[in-house]
């Protein structure tokens, strides 16, 4: 049977493996550098359409029940009854409106967040694979044996450059159909 000390990867530069340790336990030591690529998260907020239109539900049902529901304003004014009325139902209509339109942005976001799943997928794997030598400081990539500089790790762990890489090879074959 082979060791574990044997199948632990090996650094490129010390070629030693006793120092060696994944990112995430690099990251868990404090080391915040090395976080994780960030999870995509929906970007849409509805709080401010759905406090108005509460605000506004709310004014009317006050109003018809001050107004309306004093019998002697009713019978003394009906033409400001029926106005109230008629724009307290188009107040209903139009909170109804601004929720389709809520909603309908709210779908848009979690579709545009399951888009980028892959590529949060995609770099959560290369972050899992990837190594880290204490002795030298250094991140490397186990299956190739290279070193990773600061700035290749970033971009590696990067959900929007794996994106855009996927959406320009989408485009691309859906040019050669």
């Amino acid at each position: 049977m082979v060791s574990a000390e044997a199948q632990k990867p090996v650094c490129p530069l010390c070629k030693q493996s006793d120092k060696v340790k994944k990112l995430q336990t690099v990251y868990n030591e404090g080391m915040s550098r090395f976080a994780p690529p960030p999870m995509p998260g929906k970007t849409v907020s509805i709080l401010g359409i759905m406090v108005f239109n509460m605000v506004l539900v709310g004014i009317f049902i006050f109003l018809i029940l001050v107004l309306i529901g004093s019998e002697s304003y009713v019978s003394d004014h009906p033409y400001i009854t029926l106005a109230l009325v008629v724009v307290a139902i188009a107040a209903i209509v139009l909170v109804l409106v601004l929720s389709y339109i809520a909603f309908t942005r709210v779908v848009r976001g979690d579709q545009e967040a399951s888009q980028r799943y892959s590529a949060w997928d995609h770099a959560m794997e290369t972050w899992n694979r990837l190594r880290y030598c204490t002795r030298d400081n250094v991140v490397f990539d186990p299956q190739t044996g290279k070193v990773v500089p600061e700035e290749a790790l970033s971009d590696m762990l990067s959900t929007e450059a794996h994106r855009q890489g996927q959406v320009a090879q989408d485009s691309a074959s859906l040019a050669h159909k």
